[in-house]
């Protein structure tokens, strides 16, 4: 679906033709972005400046449905151009950068699979993607509804003319949609990233919970000595002194004989336990393992994590500006689209059928920049969600003390510096429109209720009289 997606992106002019390819011909690459934007102005002034195959100009197109097109036309252009602006800055360059920060995250990935043996992968890659090529499913499905409704209409008025009412029409807010669905698709490659980097700290947690228990250090002599004082009886005292006290010079003159011995040997084995007490601190290993376990990921983990968020910020500045119109256009569509159902198609439905075409279209394409609109806030969520859950496991073994963190402070201080890092990194950067807000659920409560006091406002007109007026209501 995502290649489909692409392919139309570049007949559509949305993307370079060449776009993972650094050395290839500038001027082909932009010819379908230069040569579409052209045609859609060429095809918005021949309407607006020659009142020719405009829908607003027809004997039958009343005031309302006038007005209602007009609105729709001129957002449509705002949205559009503002989007293929945008898609011109820094647009092959994003490819490149993507592309190529993706394989390295990539390469690391197998590393760290490889050396935790992760067999139980495919199985969650498979659930994944059945919801992946669901929701793609959903997208193509709706937008084949409402592009065959616009065409069937348009050319049902224009006849072979219908193509140049479409560019003005439907054709904006398909583009910025299409915008939208690169930006999806970018945003789950990235939150799929970080569910399998979760995956490997998981494989450690749950090793850190079965296998590494937590150590206990505690004092051998005064721990047995509060358990002797417990067991003892001040009949049996005495006699435990006398042997204490003989045990203890029978194990002094053992000492004495084998000291020099002992020294012989210790000298003869320092460089022996100097190298078995010996880190690296390039790979996080230690070499007392025989072999790799998955703690060993742990410094591969961690910069994993930072390449992914970084990658996350290189994605956000290349969409982001592009979903502020997007979310603009859909919010007034939105409004306007309930509005004309409410309090235009529910009493006068049926008595003009271009009245009916302009309604329904405003309907349409406000479900469907909704559900565009909703899939990219739900993508947004999961990845911060799941970048999220890699300092919360991360945090869970810190509590678990397993026993590579114990044996050397480098584990430590890398898991602490990772999760007080992370903790800085949250506030400093999320998915968000240039600022203006954040693409989250929260964006979803904000609109709603900015909505609600427009259509407060907008229910409150009195249409009767225009539509009397028009000659639609007796």
């Amino acid at each position: 679906m995502i290649q489909i997606m692409n392919w139309f992106s570049m007949a559509i002019g949305l993307i370079p033709l060449n776009r993972q390819q650094s050395q290839s011909n500038v001027v082909l690459d932009y010819a379908m972005m230069s040569l579409v934007p052209v045609f859609y102005l060429g095809c918005y002034f021949l309407i607006n400046l020659r009142h020719v195959f405009g829908l607003c100009f027809l004997d039958s197109c009343n005031s309302v449905c006038r007005l209602s097109n007009n609105l729709f036309m001129h957002l449509g252009a705002f949205l559009y151009l503002t989007v293929t602006l945008m898609s011109l800055y820094r647009r092959k360059e994003f490819f490149l950068q993507f592309d190529e920060r993706l394989n390295a995250i990539d390469a690391i990935i197998q590393k760290c699979r490889r050396v935790a043996e992760m067999d139980r992968v495919k199985v969650t890659a498979v659930k994944h993607s059945v919801a992946y090529h669901f929701t793609w499913l959903f997208l193509f499905c709706v937008f084949a509804f409402a592009l065959y409704y616009d065409i069937r209409a348009l050319y049902l008025t224009f006849g072979n003319y219908a193509l140049i009412p479409f560019m003005v029409s439907s054709f904006p807010y398909l583009a910025g949609s299409i915008i939208q669905g690169e930006f999806i698709y970018h945003v789950s490659v990235i939150s799929q990233r970080f569910e399998q980097i979760n995956t490997l700290f998981e494989k450690i947690n749950q090793e850190a919970r079965h296998r590494h228990a937590p150590l206990t250090v505690f004092d051998i002599e005064s721990e047995g000595k509060k358990q002797e004082r417990k067991n003892l009886t001040p009949a049996t005292a005495m006699d435990a002194r006398t042997a204490t006290f003989g045990n203890e010079q029978k194990l002094s003159g053992e000492m004495k004989r084998q000291t020099p011995q002992k020294n012989e040997e210790d000298e003869m084995d320092t460089s022996n336990d100097e190298d078995e007490d010996d880190f690296d601190y390039d790979n996080g290993t230690i070499e007392e393992n025989t072999g790799n376990t998955s703690e060993a990921n742990l410094p591969d983990l961690f910069k994993l994590h930072d390449k992914i968020l970084s990658l996350s910020v290189i994605t956000n500045g290349e969409f982001g500006p592009q979903c502020v119109p997007y979310m603009a256009a859909c919010f007034v569509v939105s409004i306007f689209g309930i509005f004309l159902e409410t309090k235009v198609n529910f009493i006068v439905s049926g008595k003009s059928r271009l009245l009916d075409y302009v309604t329904y279209v405003y309907v349409i394409w406000s479900f469907t920049t909704m559900v565009v609109a909703y899939i990219v806030l739900r993508l947004c969520c999961n990845a911060n969600n799941h970048s999220k859950q890699s300092a919360m496991i991360v945090h869970e073994i810190m509590q678990k003390k397993p026993a590579f963190m114990l044996s050397n402070d480098l584990f430590y201080n890398k898991m602490k510096s990772f999760t007080l890092q992370f903790l800085h990194w949250e506030g400093y950067f999320q998915f968000n429109g240039i600022g203006l807000f954040a693409l989250d659920y929260t964006f979803i409560f904000s609109t709603v209720s900015a909505a609600t006091s427009y259509l407060i406002v907008l229910l409150q007109f009195d249409m009767t009289a225009i539509l009397r007026n028009e000659g639609l209501m007796s």
